[in-house]
């Protein structure tokens, strides 16, 4: 007689089959979703998150630091080190697991506070921990099987990473300069920086793709005039200056210099391939430029507009206007006054910018205005975000002292206040006058930044883009040249990016 199985048991074990192969294809899909290709014995010991708790009396937002944790290399961290001067030696951590554990327990040796001591995170979860020695979390699987120890690292700046600092072994010789040399002038026309010195013979050119290099190609000029060289000004096509007459003079190549028959009593700077200028007239001063429209009609200059002396004209791209926007702060009008007003001009008009009932800036000739980059903590968070600042330093006031301080508007200059002191000049750099100040991104590298250290960002970083501050130049209070270059930078702009 032959056995058949019963109808219902084949149906169980097919039914059984059936959940065994979804079960695997479950734990399968949940594993790649967790992004772990542990085996199933070490993931009994893998830390989910970690995390400092809230104590605003150490810090605000001190629980949203990121802390990242490597597995491989048994390393917890906080990539983005704590602000210098934050004490680590009593604090909370809040620490959860993938699976449930039978302890994990912080070993705490050569700390500064705390004595050498061994706590149960699972038993004394509330104990505040000090970090400033070496701590190991030592986590031990449920069965007792597996035991994984992970170093637990609390980072904190050791310098301030919102400083700006002007290093006295970054200084460089002023390209150019002699003793005899008794005017120069730095711009930048498209990727090259331009130099003009003067010893009042000899005029001459210097050329250089980095502001920081030590040789510049030289180029001697022979002028048909005696130049004012703090009027040397660039578009993309052509130099400009004027002569001590007032006349401004054209080249496109450094060596023919035309009049471009206008005279003018200053020149402001360039602008959408021309250059602007304040010209004088039998019943006061009106605005010029160069090459003019063909409906250009020269206006009267605004009440209290600066006609001379005021700073650099430089460009201010923003998302509010549609047009580029140049501007200049300080100068003198034409009743004599030395100004604080920052001015704006889009390509039709000048207008006023600052906000002159809560201005925090000084009456100032030859200032030194320039855009860069400060940082802001995101709110809610130990986050930080870059953003545009404009920098006003230097300059003559209206008692000839000079400024010492810094002033940053991130409002494209309509708000001003004065820098507090991690952004200041070094105490070595002096007091000065009439220097030009340019921003120059460098390439940094993951090496020069200390790889080694821990990171976090998303993807491998091997190089990213500083910008370095070059100041070129300018006059002390006695009005003599001063034969340097300064490089300065924002600390946190020379750190390896976290993310």
């Amino acid at each position: 007689m032959t056995n058949r199985t019963p109808l219902y048991t084949v149906l169980a074990i097919a039914m059984l089959l059936s959940s065994l192969f979804s079960l695997v294809s479950c734990n399968k899909d949940k594993d790649n979703d967790d992004n772990y290709s542990y085996s199933t014995s070490t993931q009994t010991t893998l830390i989910k998150s970690f995390a400092l708790q809230a104590d605003r009396d150490v810090l605000s937002n001190l629980d949203s630091v990121k802390f990242t944790i490597d597995y491989d290399n048994g390393l917890i961290y906080n990539a983005d080190s704590l602000p210098k001067g934050t004490s680590i030696t009593a604090l909370k951590v809040t620490v959860s697991f993938m699976n449930a554990v039978r302890s994990a327990v912080f070993n705490i040796a050569g700390a500064t506070v705390q004595a050498d001591t061994a706590i149960n995170y699972t038993t004394s979860m509330s104990q505040t921990l000090d970090f400033t020695g070496k701590t190991v979390l030592t986590v031990t699987s449920s069965d007792g099987s597996q035991v994984k120890d992970y170093e637990i690292k609390v980072l904190v700046h050791q310098v301030n990473p919102d400083s700006l600092v002007w290093p006295e072994s970054w200084r460089r010789d002023l390209p150019g300069y002699s003793a005899s040399t008794i005017g120069h002038k730095a711009v930048r026309q498209g990727e090259i920086y331009r130099i003009m010195e003067y010893n009042g013979t000899i005029c001459n050119l210097l050329s250089a793709a980095n502001p920081g290099e030590d040789t510049w190609d030289l180029q001697t000029m022979e002028l048909p005039f005696t130049p004012q060289v703090s009027s040397f000004t660039a578009t993309e096509e052509a130099l400009y200056i004027l002569a001590t007459d007032g006349t401004l003079y054209m080249s496109t190549d450094g060596a023919e210099w035309a009049s471009c028959g206008v005279t003018w009593h200053s020149l402001l700077g360039a602008y959408d391939g021309k250059v602007l200028g304040v010209m004088s007239g039998d019943d006061g001063f009106y605005h010029d430029e160069y090459p003019r429209e063909e409906d250009f009609v020269a206006n009267r200059v605004e009440d209290g507009f600066p006609v001379s002396g005021s700073s650099e004209m430089i460009m201010a791209d923003n998302k509010w206007t549609l047009s580029s926007q140049a501007m200049i702060m300080g100068g003198v009008d034409g009743n004599g006054n030395v100004l604080s007003d920052v001015w704006g001009y889009d390509g039709e008009r000048w207008g006023k910018i600052n906000n002159i009932h809560g201005t925090a800036l000084p009456a100032l000739t030859g200032a030194t205005l320039f855009p860069y980059y400060t940082y802001r903590t995101l709110s809610g968070t130990r986050r930080y975000a870059r953003q545009q600042t404009w920098f006003l330093m230097g300059g003559k006031c209206a008692d000839g002292t000079l400024n010492d301080k810094i002033y940053l508007s991130n409002t494209q200059g309509v708000t001003w206040t004065e820098a507090d002191s991690t952004l200041t000049l070094a105490s070595h750099m002096g007091k000065f006058y009439g220097a030009q100040a340019f921003v120059h991104f460098e390439t940094l590298t993951a090496s020069a930044a200390s790889a080694n250290m821990p990171r976090r960002v998303q993807s491998l970083v091997t190089s990213w883009e500083c910008p370095y501050i070059y100041l070129f130049g300018g006059y002390d209070e006695e009005s003599h040249l001063l034969p340097w270059v300064w490089r300065g930078v924002y600390v946190r702009m020379t750190n390896y990016p976290l993310y």
